[in-house]
């Protein structure tokens, strides 16, 4: 993933695969390419360890009356932006008593809305739960699509790009971890002019 920033004096390009490549054009606005996350490896994710075998003392905590050992991203909590105050960080299992969380709880469909309403004021994360709701009608208008001579029923699902307690294969399911680790695989779409 590259972010693509101007500067006005010369271009320079940034990528982590080479550390600097220098092109000098004294008519063209400076371009730097940052990578903002690592590029996704289906390798990585099947590779990925799940559970708490890896677990800090630091993070014990006790989860229905057992010692669980709870994941804690050594990155720390993620920063957002001021419009999106965070008034306290919670697990599913702290507000989610009365059953086990599960990540998909309909295939067939979805709502963004009623359960984000508190997010509703940004316009961005309006922007968001737009574009994922239609997304999901555009590629699953409960009828078969037809490609070429091929049929593909339900082309896009949102939670195909959440991984927990699986591989990184065609129709994965996420399961909810109470460990609370998962891998989200994002898209970033940079213009470069």
């Amino acid at each position: 993933v590259m972010l693509l920033f101007e500067h006005k004096k010369d271009l320079q390009r940034y990528t982590p695969k080479q550390n600097q490549d220098f092109v000098k054009d004294p008519e063209e606005p400076k371009k730097i390419l940052i990578s903002l996350w690592p590029e996704w490896s289906d390798t990585e994710v099947n590779a990925e360890k799940w559970d708490a075998a890896k677990a800090s003392k630091d993070s014990k905590s006790r989860v229905f009356g057992t010692m669980h050992f709870l994941f804690d991203d050594s990155e720390g909590k993620v920063e957002l932006p001021a419009f999106l105050r965070v008034h306290t960080w919670k697990r599913p299992s702290e507000y989610i008593l009365n059953k086990t969380p599960v990540v998909v709880e309909n295939e067939a469909a979805f709502d963004l809305t009623s359960a984000n309403e508190h997010l509703l004021s940004s316009e961005l994360m309006r922007w968001v739960i737009s574009e994922l709701y239609i997304l999901w009608k555009v590629c699953n208008t409960g009828e078969e699509k037809t490609i070429s001579t091929e049929i593909v029923p339900n082309l896009w699902k949102p939670w195909e790009h959440i991984y927990s307690l699986c591989k990184a294969v065609k129709d994965h399911m996420p399961l909810y971890n109470a460990y609370g680790k998962y891998v989200i695989k994002l898209y970033w779409m940079v213009s470069s002019g």
